[in-house]
């Protein structure tokens, strides 16, 4: 009796989230080809383009709004709340609601066009990659779990719709905060700014020694999540032969070590995943006392105003946040570059020939 017939058979098993797709959220297989795969995705928004730059328009107001307003408190405390202008301050404050609220029009509108544009998107990907499935030769599915090919459907469509609906703007966004951010601070007072700029430089080293770090284990966690979701379709395909050579209690004994790898890197790499956002709020809040601290001393002995004082920190309350977001939503932009490169290679493959 041949051997191989005593054990179900093996497949090819492609690493990935589940079913073998990339994974979100800082753990994704990087894209291979990513500038063509881009330009091939962006021409799916040929026929949206006046809907994507009306959103970049509304991206644009939302956030020059919040530097507006926070800049907005420089005038309101020195020319109406110092002197005890109150019948002044009324108008000064509905002047700062009325540029808070135009960013949040702005910003609602912003997300209602996105989440139209990435559903129509991917609604359109998703049809033509279920078209060429089915003029796919069956030799392309012996040689592709099945969990594999279902996962381009799910997992990696999914990546391309969060982030058309999400990343893609907020990234551009949490550039524009910063750049505008550091921008005023330099404005408001340049010798206060050289005190942001040394925190600021250690929550981009940490933030990128964490994020390096994490990336190697979400990558570990994304082999074993592939073995089991692979090894568990193998097991459910070939049950019947397990049961019939009885070899239920090997089957067990390597899932449970394949299921340990994997609990093993899951764990590692969330609990790094895990610790960016505590550390940038810790030193973001150490930046705020610094500043506070050197900024009081320098309204005491120097001419530094009270208003530019709580205008400043406000942005230093502010900076900190876009370089959290970045990181995350390029790690989401890169998983949704490498998921359509994975449905793009699906869409390529060579069709069967239909000889009647």
């Amino acid at each position: 009796m041949d051997n191989r017939s005593s054990s179900p058979q093996r497949r090819p098993v492609r690493m990935g989230g589940p079913g073998g797709g990339p994974m979100g959220a800082m753990g994704f297989e990087k894209p291979k080809h990513a500038r063509q795969t881009v330009v091939r995705l962006l021409s799916y928004l040929d026929n949206r383009i006046a809907l994507l730059v009306l959103a970049l328009a509304m991206m644009l107001v939302s956030t020059l709004s919040g530097l507006a307003g926070n800049y907005f408190l420089k005038p309101l405390i020195n020319n109406y709340i110092m002197p005890g202008d109150f019948a002044g301050l009324g108008g000064a404050l509905l002047t700062l609601a009325s540029i808070y609220l135009a960013g949040v029009a702005a910003a609602y509108l912003q997300n209602r066009m996105m989440v139209r544009i990435s559903q129509v998107t991917t609604n359109k990907i998703r049809q033509e990659l279920f078209v060429r499935l089915q003029r796919l030769p069956l030799k392309y599915f012996d040689t592709n779990t099945h969990g594999d090919l279902m996962s381009r459907f799910t997992n990696d469509i999914d990546n391309i719709q969060v982030s058309l609906d999400q990343s893609l703007l907020q990234v551009m966004s949490s550039t524009l905060s910063f750049v505008g951010s550091v921008v005023m601070m330099i404005v408001l007072s340049p010798t206060l700014f050289l005190v942001t700029l040394v925190v600021l430089a250690l929550m981009v080293f940490i933030s990128g020694k964490i994020a390096g770090k994490s990336m190697k284990n979400f990558k570990a966690q994304q082999k074993n999540l592939g073995n089991v979701n692979g090894y568990v379709e193998e097991m459910v395909d070939g049950l019947k032969i397990v049961k019939v050579f009885t070899h239920e209690e090997e089957i067990i004994a390597e899932f449970k070590q394949r299921n340990e790898a994997y609990r093993q890197a899951a764990t590692n790499a969330n609990f790094l995943a895990g610790m960016v956002m505590p550390v940038m709020m810790n030193l973001n809040n150490i930046a705020y006392a610094a500043t506070a601290m050197f900024g009081g001393i320098l309204a005491v002995l120097s001419n530094f105003d009270i208003g530019s004082l709580a205008a400043f920190l406000q942005y230093t309350r502010q900076v900190g946040f876009p370089i959290t977001q970045m990181t995350n939503q390029l790690n989401n932009i890169l998983s949704a570059v490498a998921g359509a490169e994975r449905v793009f290679e699906m869409m390529d493959q060579q069709p069967e020939l239909d000889e009647g």
